[in-house]
């Protein structure tokens, strides 16, 4: 593990150290001084020292080396230090700095008088009064921790960024009660660590997790009491919504559990009911949205005949829609996400589908689809493309033929190139199907054809349901929710992307088949990273070789894993294919069984409890599932033809308000009123608003000048907030004029006559009052130049909601936004870099091998969040980027950074509505596309 100093160099010494701390000199590169070291080193009692099953706890010996500086360091960050051993017995090192506090000037003797030293006194102690930022502590030592291997003598190298600090020879010695006390230090010191680097991760913290949890089992000390407190029980509806986002809390907290083998309770041991004996959970009562009378005239494409009820649905119309959206995709690594920031990592969800389906568009099929396909559209139970989603793409043929033969012959050349390939017909009720497969499911790919109709799929149940839909006609298009959805949104629109989500597809998400699998599948993927996580290290520890093929029970055996793992109420488990590991039911992580082909005949009692109180708070809370319609166009900007304009459309209808709590019931009716601002305003935001506090419906609104405004860290605390609000160019106004303001006690609110109509108020808030307007700053300059423009005019378009951000190219906003994200990407990239140390420190993962090692633990490749490239630096022996100024990135963002968001993002403004039947919301957007390269 790396740490980091800034003390004076120190030159190579050999020294030899026997038993507990023996003082040692390394002289420092200038001889004035001389630096003892401090070290110890305890080898693991004789009666536990073997390795293996039958070993007691204490596997490890431990050691301790401290370095004393020559000189403290005061508000400075130190700089790398590792520790390294050719004779590979060094283990799970963790390096400290020791800090001590700084004796304040005024409580320090009062020095003799002459040579200035009173005057000194004098500036300090002032210093001390006014400067609220000053160093409390000073570092005084540095020291080096770690655990070992066997009980002969072994040489220890420290280096730092400048090169080799010291070589020492620790002669281990034997004794219970120092070991005990050792083996304590080191745990203290290792857990406080691994918790920072969870905290401050910008990645999964699989790693530090189970490095806990293993080296609890493995030292035979205690799980601290953050690994293993309960979870606070959140709200139901929420804890769903968790679920079904793949929030990493739930993820985390299942992985700890597994890591460790605790139970449902948090304790170590297997639940008390690991077989599934219960009957499947009833699912919420839905209840049914009213639904106005509907145009028997409404319109509806063909294409949404074919569709299940129970599937959302994207259409695109046409192929090169299609291609519009991939290539949007594509500009972006696959991910839409990365638009706005790049993430510390990166799956490839939208390529892994496509291949997974067998379906990756190349330049032929660029230039032939759009001849053979009519109308085309996205389908499936799910959207959870991370992990092994329930999809698949309709084709409606304009030449049945073509495509056909197009489709077949593209998949007979990859079973050709690929002997892992299968390609077979299956019989899917009575229809023959094609199937394209690999036994891990890393290729899953039905091609179903039904008079004219075409879908490829990775899921059987959506073969079936295609077929039976055809048969019965009861299909989405039939449903009186979606003839509504057309008439609101009608298909001579046009749109570029038309989505659907309906409630039988909203519903399915929250069923007990849905979340229960769910449940099951995120520890399914909890097990296939702990596999790969125990094989490093025992590798680590010489044991099962490099890299290491230990199965999964020898790992349980070695106490890589802890007793419990394994155990699963479906049966299911995961076996090891040399260095891959696989799922038994689910096939390999990333391209799992689609949850609708997975069939639960039973439970948990525990999984019943869980989902029963889920499916009853539904029931209460949230009974009906309102769907849900988005509708994008995409329009050529005239006279540049480098931008897109982008609109979007969104409904939820039928809307039942009720469900949505206390925010529903703050908006007021729509309005065709609004506010105008002033030209520099980057930033506006107004609602017609209705509360008790502000009397009838009241227009508020927000305006933000083209400025370079405070910073976030700045409006942490109460009087922070209030100096951050002082220098923020911006206002905020009601018209009619709220009497809230007025109504203060002792005339508050009205404060002291400045000007016409202007008063300043306690705190030095500025608000003018006149046309029926109340508007306050803190900068009366910012009312001044704002007032003459502010006018309720009345607009075409009513709504209730309004916002507007200006193009940020070229404004003053654009350098503070750029640095916000760039401080962001920073954090990330520094985060990546230390994940790669703790494989190469923690689980001596070679530097060639790091990154493949990544992509089986995270099963996601590891990225550079500022965009450059991660490389080991030998000299320096730690993980660095390519995009930062030397060891760590600049503290400002470089001349040519340019964060993602600014790259495209030129303005846009929306509306939102809330009818007393339904909620509409419209976006539009200016964008630059990147130059078109053809590949």
């Amino acid at each position: 593990m790396i740490f980091y100093h800034d003390s004076q160099r120190l030159v190579r010494t050999t020294i030899t150290i026997a038993g507990i701390f023996i003082g040692a000199c390394v002289l420092p590169a200038s001889n004035a001084d001389a630096v003892e070291v401090l070290a110890s080193a305890i080898a693991a009692p004789k009666n536990t020292a073997a390795s293996g099953s039958n070993a007691g706890p204490h596997r490890y010996g431990v050691a301790i080396i401290e370095l004393p500086l020559a000189v403290p360091l005061v508000g400075k960050k130190t700089a790398p230090l590792s520790v390294s051993s050719a004779s590979g017995r060094i283990h799970y090192p963790v390096v400290e700095d020791i800090e001590v506090p700084i004796t304040p000037a005024s409580e320090r003797p009062v020095p003799q008088p002459g040579n200035g030293r009173l005057l000194g006194r004098l500036g300090k102690l002032i210093r001390e009064l006014t400067d609220e930022d000053q160093p409390q502590t000073q570092i005084v030592a540095r020291r080096i921790t770690f655990l070992f291997t066997g009980d002969a003598p072994m040489t220890v190298d420290l280096s730092d960024e400048g090169g080799e600090i010291g070589t020492y020879e620790l002669v281990p010695k034997l004794d219970a009660t120092l070991h005990a006390t050792g083996m304590n230090q080191w745990w203290v010191a290792y857990i406080e660590r691994a918790k920072s680097l969870i905290d401050g991760g910008d990645y999964p913290p699989w790693v530090e997790t189970y490095l806990v949890a293993m080296l609890s089992g493995r030292t035979g000390n205690g799980l601290p009491d953050w690994f293993i407190e309960s979870e606070e029980k959140s709200d139901p509806l929420l804890e769903t919504l968790k679920y079904l986002g793949g929030a990493e809390e739930i993820t985390r907290h299942i992985f700890r559990r597994t890591a460790a083998g605790l139970n449902d309770q948090n304790a170590p041991g297997p639940s008390s009911d690991p077989q599934a004996s219960v009957a499947m959970p009833a699912p919420p009562r839905w209840q049914q949205s009213p639904l106005p009378e509907i145009d028997d005239a409404v319109v509806t494409e063909p294409i949404a005949s074919r569709v299940p009820p129970e599937c959302f649905y994207i259409r695109f119309g046409s192929f090169t829609n299609y291609l519009w959206f991939l290539d949007l995709a594509d500009e972006y690594g696959g991910d839409i996400g990365r638009m706005v920031t790049l993430r510390g990592t990166v799956n490839e969800s939208t390529e892994r589908f496509q291949n997974q389906i067998a379906t990756k568009i190349n330049q032929l099929s660029r230039m032939l689809g759009a001849t053979v396909v009519q109308d085309q559209a996205v389908i499936g139970r799910d959207l959870f493309t991370n992990d092994g989603s329930s999809m698949g793409v309709i084709l409606k043929a304009s030449n049945a033929f073509l495509l056909r033969s197009s489709l077949n012959n593209d998949r007979s050349t990859r079973a050709a190139e690929d002997d892992k390939l299968t390609l077979k017909k299956v019989d899917v009720d009575g229809h023959q199907v094609s199937l394209l497969s690999k036994p891990d499911n890393s290729i899953r790919s039905f091609l179903a054809e039904d008079d004219g109709y075409f879908l490829i799929t990775n899921s059987k149940t959506l073969v079936r349901r295609f077929y039976e839909v055809g048969k019965s006609k009861q299909s989405l298009a039939a449903t009186d929710s979606f003839r509504l959805s057309r008439s609101l949104v009608p298909v001579e629109r046009d749109d570029t992307i038309f989505a659907y989500f309906s409630p039988q597809m909203l519903q399915g998400l929250v069923s007990p088949e849905y979340m229960i699998e769910l449940r099951r599948r995120s520890a399914a993927e909890s097990d296939v990273s702990l596999v790969h996580l125990a094989r490093l290290a025992a590798a680590s520890e010489g044991i099962g070789g490099e890299p290491s093929q230990l199965g999964v029970e020898e790992l349980i055996e070695e106490g890589f894993l802890p007793l419990s793992f394994g155990k699963r109420p479906d049966g299911s488990g995961v076996v090891t294919l040399g260095e891959r590991v696989i799922d038994t039911m689910r096939g390999a992580r990333g391209s799992f069984l689609p949850i609708a082909d997975v069939e639960i005949d039973q439970v948990t009692e525990q999984e019943a409890r869980w989902y029963s109180s889920i499916a009853g708070e539904y029931s209460e809370r949230f009974p009906q599932m309102d769907p849900i319609i988005v509708a994008v166009r995409r329009d050529e900007v005239p006279g540049a033809p480098a931008l897109e304009r982008i609109t979007v459309h969104a409904e939820i209808a039928p809307l039942t308000p009720e469900k949505y709590g206390r925010w529903a019931k703050q908006l007021g009716p729509p309005t065709k009123v609004a506010i105008r601002s002033a030209p520099d305003d980057i930033v506006t935001l107004q609602a017609h608003v209705a509360s008790d506090q502000l009397g009838p419906p009241t227009h508020l609104f927000v305006g933000i000048k083209d400025n370079f405004p405070p910073e976030p860290e700045d409006f942490d605390g109460l009087l922070n907030i209030y100096r951050s609000l002082r220098g923020l160019p911006g206002y905020l106004g009601a018209w009619p004029q709220p009497g809230a303001l007025d109504r203060l006690p002792l005339g508050l609110g009205r404060g002291r006559p400045v000007g016409p109509g202007m008063s300043r108020l306690i705190g030095g808030l500025y608000r003018y009052t006149g046309g029926g307007f109340s508007v306050l700053s803190f900068q009366d300059e910012v009312l001044t130049s704002t007032l003459p423009f502010l006018e309720a005019t009345e607009v075409a378009e009513a709504a209730t909601v309004r916002g507007r951000v200006g193009s940020l190219y070229g404004s003053q906003l654009e350098g503070w936004v750029n640095n916000q994200l760039y401080q962001r990407a920073a954090r990330s990239s520094v985060a990546g870099a230390e994940f790669l140390n703790l494989l190469t420190r923690q689980l001596e993962v070679l530097p060639e091998d790091a990154f493949s090692r990544v992509r089986q633990v995270l099963d996601a490749d590891l990225q550079c969040s500022l965009g450059g490239e991660y490389q080991f630096n030998p000299n320096r022996r730690s993980w660095e980027s390519t995009a930062w100024d030397g060891p760590r990135p600049a503290e400002l963002p470089p001349q040519d950074y340019v964060s993602p968001l600014l790259h495209w993002f030129r303005g846009g403004e929306f509306t939102m509505i809330q009818y007393a039947d339904r909620l509409v919301a419209d976006g539009q957007m200016t964008v630059a596309r990147k130059p078109v390269t053809n590949n």
